[in-house]
This record gives C-alpha cells, sequence and structure tokens, in this order.
C-alpha cells in the first residue's frame, strides 16, 4: 500500500509544484527592518512660474529645479492666502516631496 501510495503522489506533487502552486518560504533577518520609511516634510523656497488656481497648483522654481505644488483646504498660509500665488512672486512650500510634486502641508506666500 505504501509503495502505491508514493507511486501515485511524487507524480501529483512534481504536477502541482511544476504550476507554482507550491507554498514558498520567505525569510527576513532579524536585524532587517520591514517598515518603509517615511518622508519626512522640507521646506522648499523659489519663484512661482505658473499658477493655476484652478487646480490648486502653481509650478515653484529653486534654483533650476521647477516643482509643481499642490495645496488644499487643509494647507495652512501664512503671510497671505492663496490670492498672493502670482507668477514672479517669492513663495516657500513645506511639505512632502513625490518625485517633481510637492504635498503642501503650509505655504508662505
Amino acid at each position: 500500500m505504501k509503495k502505491i501510495f508514493t507511486k501515485a503522489m511524487i507524480p501529483a506533487l512534481l504536477v502541482v509544484g511544476s504550476l507554482g502552486v507550491g507554498a514558498t518560504v520567505v525569510t527576513v533577518p532579524a536585524f532587517a527592518s520591514t517598515k518603509t520609511a517615511a518622508v519626512a516634510a522640507k521646506t522648499y523656497s523659489g519663484t512661482v512660474k505658473t499658477a493655476n488656481t484652478v487646480k490648486d497648483s502653481f509650478t515653484l522654481t529653486v534654483g533650476t529645479t521647477t516643482y509643481t505644488v499642490h495645496y488644499s483646504a487643509k494647507t495652512t498660509f501664512s503671510k497671505g492666502t492663496a490670492a498672493n500665488i502670482k507668477v514672479g512672486a517669492a513663495v516657500s512650500a513645506t511639505g512632502k516631496l513625490h518625485k517633481t510634486l510637492i504635498s503642501a502641508t503650509s505655504i508662505s506666500a
């Protein structure tokens, strides 16, 4: 009975394994962190290149780099309001950077 069972199970396990249905065990070293690092908010100061008040965004040129800054009703403004964001204005935006998009938490305009 054991031989028949063994002869039947080995081919079945090979078929299941070839289909990719098997289990995979992944281990992580004890010293490795499994959490992703949080992106810290940073302040970017520059000049407004374009302004789009309909989409609550503007482009900010800092040195040779241009960022798109998005703000919302949750964004706090100091030294002005969203109406102060005009082409050529000096602005500082604090927020998290995602590639070239800054999600502003506060703006000084």
